[in-house]
């Protein structure tokens, strides 16, 4: 089976679930215990807290360990408004994770403003920076389009969103620019920043908040204390060494030049044969939205699953739902919207896998009948 839908989540690295095994077999203690095995089950923590932190340019101390970026986009859109009555801008490219949270607090009463975005799949900046002023208390900007693969200029905006609003607080879903982008999170200039592992080669049920130094933050999670009093819960210790082990290993096997020079490929091949990649400007070189005229996405999905190669066609966590929030925002037609498929790559994926499947993807939307696929 070849496996292109890597932005749905990835295969976990055998050195994670190596360092997973290990701790639940001989580091199982509570790490808040205060007798030695306890205390050496915590330095597994700090340890690998150090190792992710040197890895995404940040410091340990700013590492807040959750169990997904879904949990850290909530934790943000509960806690982390500077002032209680400012506004709210996202951007109409956010994830779902945090685009609904925005969306019950819009239902409570909050001023919700959403920046729309540009046929090339970018937040309007202009757009964006107008609704920005004074008594904006939260920002959130999507740092690469899970949709489409489409990078935002973080450090650029929110240099011009402090500008506007000195006061506010940005934030950045960073699910699919944790490692990916080559930017440190503290050149990003963010104040929060969430990502999942299982993007990374690790289990699903880790991920972390980044929060700046000289942030504060009220608590999502309220109990023993655990995570400098922020996050409440044992920690899960297995699955941090994982983490910690797949991001080392990422570092290993990745090379983001290959992964781009791959991706440039396989589009050049879908545009010879009459389809047309969705959001190729300033992509982070790991996604592929490719449009394939007159087939139904979920049906050429599910053909080329039957011919052994795995793709998706959008988020996976929003598959149930019709239409595609972020597509319509780029101005795409629901036609369109639904003949677009995601492809979507890894520090691991083989380039001629990777050419087989797209060879295989088109024959299959010759066999639906595509007139446009050539």
């Amino acid at each position: 089976m070849i496996y292109l839908d890597n932005a749905a989540t990835t295969r976990v690295f055998d050195r994670a679930i190596s360092a997973a095994s290990e701790v639940m077999r001989e580091r199982f203690y509570n790490p808040n215990a205060t007798y030695e095995s306890g205390v050496k089950a915590r330095e597994s923590i700090e340890h690998a807290r150090r190792t992710i932190a040197d890895a995404v340019g940040a410091a340990a101390d700013e590492l807040i360990f959750t169990s997904c970026a879904t949990e850290s986009n909530n934790w943000i859109f509960a806690c982390g408004k500077k002032y209680k009555k400012g506004n709210i801008v996202i951007t109409a490219g956010e994830h779902a994770s945090v685009y609904e949270p925005a969306m019950q607090l819009k239902s409570r009463g909050d001023d919700v403003r959403i920046a729309p975005l540009t046929a090339d799949g970018n937040v309007d900046e202009n757009a964006l920076l107008s609704l920005v002023d004074e008594e904006t208390s939260l920002v959130s900007l999507i740092h690469v389009n899970n949709e489409t693969g489409v990078v935002n200029d973080i450090e650029r905006l929110v240099a011009a969103v402090k500008a506007r609003s000195p006061r506010a607080y940005v934030h950045s879903d960073g699910v699919q620019g944790l490692l990916k982008t080559g930017m440190p999170l503290r050149d990003l200039g963010v104040d929060f920043y969430s990502a999942s592992a299982h993007k990374l080669g690790a289990p699903k049920g880790i991920g972390l908040l980044y929060v700046k130094h000289g942030i504060n933050i009220s608590p999502y999670l309220s109990g023993g204390g655990q995570e400098r009093n922020l996050r409440s819960g044992t920690q899960n210790t297995p699955y941090i060494a994982a983490f910690a082990a797949a991001v080392e290993e990422f570092g290993k096997a990745n090379d983001r030049m290959r992964i781009s020079a791959l991706r440039a490929e396989l589009c050049e091949y879908f545009v010879s044969h009459g389809c047309k990649i969705v959001g190729n400007h300033n992509n982070s070189g790991y996604i592929a939205c490719v449009l394939v005229p007159n087939v139904k996405a979920e049906i050429l999905q599910n053909v080329a699953h039957d011919s052994g190669v795995v793709i998706g066609k959008g988020a996976a966590c929003s598959g149930s739902k019709r239409g595609n929030r972020v597509l319509s925002a780029m101005g795409l037609k629901q036609n369109e919207i639904e003949s677009c498929i995601r492809l979507s790559l890894f520090a691991d994926t083989k380039r001629d896998d990777a050419l087989e499947a797209a060879h295989i993807i088109i024959d299959a939307a010759r066999r639906l009948g595509s007139k446009h696929v050539g």
